[in-house]
């Protein structure tokens, strides 16, 4: 059974703003806890969907969004 599923990507970049600016997280300081460059946050918080899945689960696992 195949099953489909849609994702607003938009909102969940629009939360993972939030929750950075409410741990007091720099673009920079974020980059550096998930592992990732400045210019990946930059792209992420941009809404670019080009970003592999395990980049973008890192920056969100760093926020407490999800666990890898």
């Amino acid at each position: 059974m195949e099953r489909h599923f849609q994702l607003n990507w938009q909102s969940f970049v629009q939360e993972a703003i939030q929750k950075r600016k409410e741990q007091r997280l720099t673009q920079a300081h974020l980059a550096v806890l998930s592992g990732v460059s400045k210019p990946t946050i930059v792209a992420f918080e941009h809404g670019k969907t080009s970003l592999k899945l395990e980049t973008a689960l890192k920056i969100l696992s760093t926020l407490g969004m999800a666990k890898i």
